[in-house]
């Protein structure tokens, strides 16, 4: 099971659209790669707020976002009503009965992080085996040919942003285990005004080196094809 993220549900759009994701970009950058009308679906769709901003740009595609937490997907559904479809699903277990042009994660459910001299796969699902277990499982709703992309972010820190109404984000990163294919991170999330905590939010997550994760895609059936342009996504694509 990926991580929920049900504590922060009330305050998760107000950070996101502070300028912590640019989903414009990353929607504009994964159109020029993936093209008109095509059946999309998007991992760790939160609140719509990526759907929004690619359907804007090609209101003639199919958008379907899966996510594990129910309070997020129905701030999605108010935001977009019937331009996209948006079920509560398990990365891991999800049966969708249907098959896609192109998958995305935008740190949803994996993404990568940029170190300056390599990349390394950051996944919300804690359980090594689990990770190919949800990538076989997304590769069983692609088509042959299919792309899967995969934002590519810089190195997560311990920092503070201001937000609108007085309110605080600060996140601290605890670094736990440290083997040879991957490392885990404690990432926690608060929300504060007045020094009062509003909401929380405390997950695990798995980073990747690069040997292990060039395994994992390729034992799912993914081949790696490139990054874009201005290196914000990376680009595999299904046998």
């Amino acid at each position: 099971m990926v991580n929920q993220y049900t504590g922060i549900t009330n305050y998760y759009d107000l950070l996101m659209m502070s300028g912590y994701y640019d989903y414009h970009n990353i929607a504009k950058e994964a159109y020029s790669i993936i093209g008109n009308n095509c059946q999309i679906l998007e991992l760790g769709t939160g609140t719509g707020l990526l759907a929004e901003k690619y359907i804007e740009i090609d209101p003639n595609c199919q958008f379907t976002g899966v996510d594990i937490t129910p309070s997020f997907l129905e701030i999605a559904k108010k935001r977009l009503g019937n331009k996209a479809k948006f079920i509560v699903a398990d990365a891991l277990k999800m049966e969708l009965n249907k098959t896609f042009d192109v998958a995305i994660s935008n740190a949803g459910v994996w993404l990568f992080i940029n170190w300056g001299d390599r990349l390394e796969l950051v996944s919300h699902i804690p359980d090594v085996q689990a990770n190919y277990q949800g990538l076989k499982n997304l590769a069983r709703h692609l088509r042959t040919g299919s792309l899967f992309l995969l934002s590519i972010q810089k190195s997560g820190i311990d920092f503070e942003q201001n937000l609108p109404g007085g309110i605080v984000y600060s996140q601290i990163i605890e670094e736990l285990e440290d083997k040879v294919d991957y490392r885990t991170r404690k990432k926690s999330y608060f929300f504060k005004k007045d020094g009062e905590i509003l909401a929380q939010e405390q997950l695990t997550i798995t980073l990747f080196r690069q040997d292990a994760y060039q395994k994992l895609f390729d034992e799912a059936g993914f081949d790696f094809q490139g990054v874009n342009n201005d290196n914000s996504l990376a680009v595999y694509r299904k046998r």
